[in-house]
């Protein structure tokens, strides 16, 4: 077979070919989705430059069509690797294709990937590759109709005046993380939302933030804790039902879907007790030659 390797030029082929791989847990890849709409979208938003020029690469066959691609969400030196991915048969490519969209990219220096545990393919890649493995991740979701909402909420929309608790709370238990307090706070809308927990001395005693995406019928749980002193007495439970009852109220979201540390099962349970189930296990890794 002569296989040829180009840049990706028509993103909805590439769409439907990534859709399509990622369905089977024994290729699939954990930050791509399943949905042909969802990943074109992403591709457009995520994987083109300025410039114009498409971070992805594919291998095409004989007769011309996707066996083999693989792209880069490029953040500064940071990338977020899709892929490689492959038809069965075509695995023989992932070292042309991972060699050209290195070499095509010299300024990434931090390589990320996000494997189902499934693809044992890819995690053999990820050892040749020498690759750390710095995680193992289970992904949950829960589908509407398995889900009863809620009557009464206690949670409230966040306010200006629970600033400080709530950075403080944010602080202690995802110190480090992706959004800090005033991000979240600055990144509000009637999509993003915040919503806070208090007793009845108006302390506050947990908060959630999520985001939804109606156009692309997704909601994400960013994040959710629980103050230490509030904790063991099924706030959590509590509050976690209660944002699905708010997220689950936009007619456009059928499944939600998170991803959380395999290792924590103390926090794998409350989202069990809310109704959430296992769909897949990913593998994390991190490569910097």
């Amino acid at each position: 077979m002569n296989e040829t390797i180009e840049k990706a030029k028509d993103l909805k082929e590439l769409a439907r070919f990534l859709s399509e791989i990622n369905k089977q847990k024994v290729s699939h890849i954990g930050y791509c989705g399943e949905k042909v709409e969802e990943i074109y979208e992403t591709l457009k938003q995520d994987f083109i430059d300025k410039d114009g020029d498409i971070k992805f690469l594919v291998a095409r066959g004989n007769s011309g069509e996707i066996i083999a691609a693989i792209g880069m969400d490029i953040d500064d030196t940071r990338a977020e690797v899709w892929g490689p991915f492959n038809q069965p048969g075509s695995a023989t490519l992932q070292d042309q294709l991972w060699t050209q969209i290195v070499n095509d990219n010299p300024t990434v220096l931090d390589f990320h990937f996000f494997i189902n545990k499934e693809n044992i393919g890819q995690q053999a890649f990820m050892n040749e590759l020498k690759a750390i493995r710095t995680g193992e991740h289970l992904i949950l979701e829960v589908q509407k109709q398995n889900f009863v909402s809620l009557d009464k909420i206690k949670s409230v929309s966040f306010k200006q005046g629970d600033f400080k608790a709530f950075e403080k709370l944010h602080n202690e238990t995802f110190p480090n993380t992706y959004y800090d307090a005033k991000t979240i706070i600055h990144r509000l809308s009637t999509e993003n939302i915040l919503k806070v927990l208090k007793n009845e001395s108006d302390e506050l005693q947990g908060y959630a933030y999520f985001e939804m995406d109606t156009k692309m019928e997704e909601g994400s749980l960013e994040y959710i804790g629980i103050s230490a002193n509030a904790q063991n007495q099924g706030l959590g439970t509590l509050l976690l039902k209660e944002v699905l009852t708010d997220m689950f109220s936009f007619p456009q979201i059928n499944e939600i879907r998170l991803s959380v540390d395999y290792s924590n099962s103390k926090a794998n349970h409350v989202y069990m007790k809310a109704g959430f189930k296992p769909k897949n296990i990913l593998i994390s890794y991190c490569l910097k030659p």
